[in-house]
């Protein structure tokens, strides 16, 4: 029997891009998902360049309007301090079998993530492909990845990048969708110094 899943996928989004939107329409053709939830971090985080938690949450219900299996979830950005992945998956945990989305790019230092044993005990890891590696061979080689290797979902042909970084380089509207694009125009975000904490 098929067991429907919870798909969470993490991220700063900052801004959300079509990629990001395209991380969704393809996990909904390769597998059972019932509920799909992006789960934008906090400012709390620490990353730089960070535009404020509501702007970020606000484009997200924006980009995702409409579509009735996604959630966006604000649990991050109300946090006082970064509880990390594993707890957030904890507390978005329901009946449904739940997975949480990486780029290949992460494998690398996904043994320094906070409760990362915990995580990969309890949940299942989808990672997509960003860099044509063997993402099989790759994780097989590390020490760490192969003790876990049966809680990773791989797909080797997502190619779609996945860059905000690049928007807010170029200020490239063809990477975001047009009801964005009017958002960050009205609250003149990403020209300057004038988002960001």
């Amino acid at each position: 029997m098929v067991i429907i899943m919870h798909i969470v996928y993490g991220g700063s989004f900052n801004p959300p891009t079509k990629a990001h939107f395209q991380v969704y329409f393809y996990l909904k053709r390769k597998l059972p998902l019932t509920t799909f939830t992006f789960l934008p971090v906090g400012t709390v985080y620490g990353k730089d360049d960070l535009t404020f938690n509501d702007h970020r949450y606000n484009m997200l219900k924006i980009m995702t309007k409409g579509y009735d299996d996604i959630n966006v979830s604000p649990i991050e950005l109300n946090d006082p301090h970064f509880k990390g992945t594993y707890q957030s998956l904890k507390r978005l945990k329901n009946s449904k079998r739940l997975a949480f989305v990486i780029g290949a790019d992460n494998l690398k230092t996904l043994h320094r993530w906070k409760n990362i044993h915990k995580m990969l005990t309890e949940f299942e890891c989808i990672v997509l492909n960003r860099d044509h590696k063997d993402l099989a061979s790759y994780i097989e080689r590390d020490w760490f990845l192969s003790y876990y290797k049966h809680r990773f979902i791989m797909f080797n042909d997502f190619d779609y990048p996945v860059s905000a970084s690049e928007y807010r380089k170029t200020h490239n509207d063809d990477l975001i969708v047009p009801d964005v694009i009017e958002y960050i125009r009205k609250h003149n975000l990403y020209r300057g110094d004038n988002h960001v904490l």
